[in-house]
């Protein structure tokens, strides 16, 4: 004769199941926010790897510099906060551009300016979301000389995160409060040659 599950039974399995899908979740948050800060890096990476080779290709300096919004045309180099994204969260968007006469501003976008790429960032008031701090201070950007080394802008390292953005506004001279969870990476620019390089936090700073 047929028989079914008792309610005993079928409460001890629902039980084992929340406790297991319990144990699973925290990993999986965790595997999640991985995968963002990693794609995040490899984004930030690929974009200096490619101003550099343009700079000494084009015999231009090439700057990659934080935007408000990087749909913007003319783009315009910034270091405002706005939404939820601190003066140096490059999570807000960025852009790259070459210098056509080096004879002018050498890190600001001029008129005969040409545009490489645009990275347009997350919506403000998202919630969790990446974080891209950097602690290069005042005009974010970096500018890669025709030689192809970190000249103009200096160089710096970003604090790669996937959180809810810490409030108040971060520092532009420092991380500051900013702290860095486990899966979060720093993303280190070389000062002299420009090079990158990624490294885990210590004790949640870069």
């Amino acid at each position: 004769m047929a028989r079914g599950f008792t309610l005993v039974e079928m409460l001890v399995v629902m039980t084992i199941s929340a406790i297991l899908v319990a144990a699973a979740v925290p990993s999986f948050q965790w595997l999640i926010a991985r995968n963002r800060v990693a794609d995040a890096a490899n984004l930030l990476i690929a974009t200096l790897q490619y101003a550099r080779l343009e700079a000494s290709r084009r015999g231009q300096t090439v700057v990659v510099c934080r935007v408000e919004d990087a749909n913007v045309t003319p783009p315009v180099c910034s270091s405002v906060a706005v939404g939820d994204f601190d003066g140096n969260d490059w999570a807000a968007g960025f852009v790259m551009f070459a210098k056509v006469d080096p004879n002018v501003d050498t890190t600001a976008f001029e008129v005969n300016d040409i545009v490489l790429r645009r990275h347009q960032g997350q919506a403000a008031g998202a919630g969790i979301r990446v974080n891209a701090h950097s602690n290069i201070g005042g005009a974010e950007r970096i500018a890669y000389p025709p030689h192809a080394t970190a000249g103009t802008a200096g160089a710096g390292t970003f604090a790669i995160d996937y959180r809810v953005p810490t409030l108040p506004a971060v520092n532009n001279e420092a991380f500051g409060s900013f702290t860095v969870s486990n899966a979060g990476r720093c993303v280190i620019v070389a000062p002299l040659i420009g090079t990158m390089r990624v490294a885990a936090p210590t004790a949640g700073t870069c």
